[in-house]
């Protein structure tokens, strides 16, 4: 195969599975890449036959290598990977991409080693097996669930998990609430993994991840944990049903990140344009045709949101809500977040209740 037609197979494979795909030659060096960059495992072993496909099963997800090769040569190999649902089906698409379709599957598996435990488990006090078995699946029902961008089963499957809650609130005597902080915290890492399998950059995820650590490390009680727990699901699961979703251009997209990442400073649309590498007309005309709303529009309801999230968790003065988000004009702020919410950011404020410290 010519190097452009291996470079247009990997982006083919990468938008048919959704997945990162590589080529790599033989010394497994990436040549060419097709999705976001993800770090590959070490492989005990690799195809030695056309119709062979390596299935490294790791804590990220499944890697699946396949080679191809001239004569009995290896020329290189395709990675795909991580891949968390349907892994088989994929390492048969790849070698019948390779191979052709009268070319059988070896499906090779490439396990994780455990290592030995030094943990005596018969002296460990538990809960009933059956509980525990439970618990984790709905554990891995709520991941799968981010992964996939599914608000309804995100929903459903923390509910179930906060049902056991109070068995994990108990382990640490008379310290409920820094019980509930390390499970916050623990929750927040598991929800970042599964969005890094829906392929999310990990520049986004560490900016929501730094974001929640601080929300939680600033809880003062009980009463706002849970409703924490699933806003930080939603968040993660919404970040890659946007991204599963997104049928926006290159430029709009990159409008969008850009505001995300800088909707606190004082923007303007020569600024933006130059960074989507458009005429500012151009943009605002396209921008509004893919999301239904101007520039500025979208800057401002994003900062509200932002701002919902400093009221109820960060209960600062309404100015420096205002200035935080982005906001100069006070007034200016009060009309707006009016104008999204149906209330004025004073009553949204009182009516919040907060739960962490100022």
């Amino acid at each position: 195969m010519v190097k452009e037609q291996n470079q247009e197979l990997v982006v083919a494979l990468s938008r048919i599975s959704g997945v990162t795909v590589r080529l790599c030659n033989q010394r497994l060096e990436t040549v060419f890449i097709a999705g976001d960059e993800v770090t590959v495992p070490k492989f005990n072993k690799l195809p030695t036959s056309c119709g062979e496909c390596v299935r490294a099963i790791t804590s990220q997800g499944d890697f699946l290598v396949v080679g191809y090769f001239a004569a009995d040569d290896v020329m290189g190999y395709l990675i795909a990977g991580p891949v968390t649902v349907h892994s088989w089906s994929l390492a048969k698409i790849l070698v019948t991409a390779l191979a052709g379709n009268g070319q059988s599957l070896a499906l090779v598996e490439d396990h994780v080693k455990i290592a030995d435990l030094d943990v005596d488990l018969a002296k460990i006090d538990s809960d009933d097996d059956t509980r525990v078995l439970k618990t984790y699946g709905y554990q891995n029902r709520l991941m799968d669930a981010i992964t996939h961008g599914d608000r309804d089963e995100v929903k459903d499957a923390l509910t179930d998990m906060l049902k056991e809650k109070e068995r994990f609130l108990s382990r640490i005597p008379n310290r409920r609430l820094r019980s509930a902080k390390n499970i916050l915290f623990v929750a927040n890492t598991a929800f970042r993994i599964a969005a890094e399998r829906g392929n999310i950059s990990p520049v986004v995820l560490d900016r929501i991840s730094g974001h929640y650590s601080a929300m939680i490390e600033q809880l003062i009680s009980l009463k706002g944990d849970s409703q924490l727990a699933l806003e930080m699901a939603y968040e993660y699961c919404d970040v890659v049903a946007a991204r599963r979703n997104n049928q926006y251009s290159v430029k709009v997209n990159r409008t969008l990140q850009f505001i995300y990442r800088h909707y606190r400073e004082n923007l303007n649309l020569d600024e933006i344009a130059q960074m989507a590498n458009a005429a500012p007309a151009y943009l605002s005309r396209r921008f509004k045709q893919e999301t239904g709303e101007t520039i500025f529009e979208f800057i401002n309801r994003y900062r509200i949101r932002m701002a919902q999230t400093d009221l109820r968790y960060q209960p600062e003065s309404v100015t420096d809500v205002a200035l935080d988000v982005g906001f100069n004009d006070v007034t200016y702020f009060n009309r707006v977040f009016k104008r999204y919410v149906g209330m004025t950011p004073v009553a949204y404020l009182r009516s919040s209740e907060p739960t962490v410290r100022s």
